[in-house]
């Protein structure tokens, strides 16, 4: 007979949950989510140029931007020449365009070590119905006055949005 009378009861508390853990652990991860909310880059896009489909997924890294119309090229909002008065013999300088952009060099002062290396970086956003000729003048003119690292601009799309037309177009012809 062991003690009677006095059994003792465990008294039931209320769970409780530490807050401050779920806060820091919320916390960081707004803070992560809003860091890579920002990590796709758009170009301005001038309204006189419409960029071919590809399903590239590169990152764009340029700073200076040169638009290839129908009509002119243009480096941020500045007609910069004529498309019709530019030579597309191979290995030709434009002068215009290559003033320009001796120009934005001077404004970007030093070339950091990266930019020895590789040359400063460019991009070009090319209508889709300018000739190729015309594109590689303009790159040439561009590697001449040290934008060694170009990159063409172009509409990201999925791959099979790119095979779907093909796909659609009766082979063959008609019957």
């Amino acid at each position: 007979m062991a003690s009677e009378g006095f059994i003792q009861r465990r008294t039931t508390k209320a769970a409780s949950l530490n807050l401050t853990s779920l806060m820091d652990i919320f916390t960081i991860l707004v803070f992560f989510l809003l860091m890579n909310t920002g990590d796709t880059q758009e170009l301005a896009k001038a309204n006189f140029v419409k960029l071919p489909d590809s399903n590239s997924d590169g990152v764009l890294h340029g700073e200076l931007v040169i638009n290839v119309g129908e009509e002119f090229i243009n480096i941020d909002n500045e007609d910069i020449v004529a498309v019709a008065d530019v030579n597309t013999r191979p290995g030709t300088v434009n002068e215009p365009l290559a003033q320009r952009l001796q120009a934005f060099a001077e404004e970007s002062g030093e070339l950091t070590e990266v930019e020895q290396k590789i040359g400063r970086s460019v991009t070009i956003m090319g209508d889709r119905s300018v000739p190729y000729d015309l594109l590689k003048a303009v790159m040439t003119t561009c590697a001449a006055n040290g934008f060694r690292d170009v990159s063409l601009a172009v509409n990201q799309v999925a791959a099979d949005a790119l095979m779907a037309p093909a796909e659609a177009a009766p082979a063959g012809g008609g019957e």
